[in-house]
């Protein structure tokens, strides 16, 4: 009977959206005619698991192939290990070890196949169990023989949902997709795991461009997203202290792009004259000509500042 750590991993899985693949391509131009970079997914063939689970629980997984051989995949002390059983023998090989770890596993080890080639995504954590986040989260291959495991690791915050195997079954891409990136790990057969690509949603093209403060205090320039970066915003004071830095932007709304923090200051000292002290904060623009507002975050948004194009 599977407990509540099952469950756990799972709305895991869920908060961190579906997994989608796809290309990116390059379209649309922004308001001030610069080149604005969107991401468009296009389908690609995928070949369908055709393996089955004839056992499982929290700890513990079998799964057969097509070809009728069996996979056991179970959680030790030492971290993951693999058995095999031949279709027409019933005794199992000896154990290989599949990702050594002195951490606690999470629940559940989901596992497929698509003929020789099977794929899992498991993660661990000192309490994950009990509902918190996985500290270490693994994908791994193997194919033909099945003796020898390839796995590939990543930062506790992306966990795998899904993959997709395309190729016949030489290669496999680890994905995972929210409103503002999604991020593929790929194994390919002969060369392993690559490293994460990340793709981030493009902004909204009316936010593109050159605004300045109606009050004439500051200018800014916000940029688009480039390959494997996120779009950025660019401030400048234009009277009193002087202060010139960016930080990142990001929104899935195109009447509101959120300003995510990590401001870095390129000359003066401080935040406080380029962006508000002690708020949250965001742009909001209803077209292409603007105006553009920055906005507090809350119950009662306040506007703190008002731009013009400058384009």
């Amino acid at each position: 009977m599977r407990t509540k750590s099952t469950a756990a991993w799972a709305v895991a899985v869920l908060i961190l959206g579906a997994a989608v693949g796809g290309c990116a391509e390059q379209s649309d131009k922004g308001p001030s005619g610069s080149s604005a970079k969107h991401t468009k997914s296009h389908s690609e063939t995928e070949d369908k698991p055709d393996s089955r689970v004839v056992e499982g629980d929290d700890d513990h997984t079998v799964l057969e192939l097509s070809d009728g051989r069996q996979v056991s995949l179970r959680f030790t002390r030492r971290g993951l290990e693999a058995q095999l059983r031949d279709a027409s023998d019933d005794a199992w090989s000896a154990r290989k070890t599949v990702y050594e770890t002195g951490t606690k596993p999470c629940g559940g080890i989901r596992a497929k196949a698509f003929r020789d080639t099977v794929w899992l995504a498991v993660g661990f954590g000192a309490s994950c169990r009990d509902g918190e986040e996985p500290q270490e989260v693994i994908a791994a291959v193997a194919t033909g023989d099945l003796s020898s495991w390839t796995t590939g690791t990543t930062e506790r915050s992306l966990v795998w949902p899904k993959a997709r195997i395309r190729d016949g079954g030489a290669r496999v891409d680890f994905v995972r997709r929210n409103m503002l990136f999604s991020a593929t790990l790929t194994w390919r057969k002969g060369s392993g795991f690559a490293k994460v690509a990340t793709e981030y949603r493009p902004i909204h093209p009316w936010f593109v461009g050159r605004w300045r403060a109606a009050d004439g205090s500051q200018q800014l320039s916000i940029h688009q997203v480039e390959p494997g970066k996120w779009a950025r915003v660019a401030i400048e004071s234009l009277t009193g202290p002087r202060c010139k830095g960016s930080a990142v932007v990001s929104g899935d709304d195109p009447h509101s792009l959120s300003i995510m923090g990590n401001f870095k200051v390129d000359q003066g000292h401080g935040t406080v004259d380029c962006l508000p002290k002690g708020t949250e904060y965001r742009f909001d623009v209803t077209s292409s000509d603007g105006p553009l507002r920055l906005r507090t975050i809350g119950n009662h948004p306040k506007t703190v500042l008002t731009y013009e194009r400058a384009d």
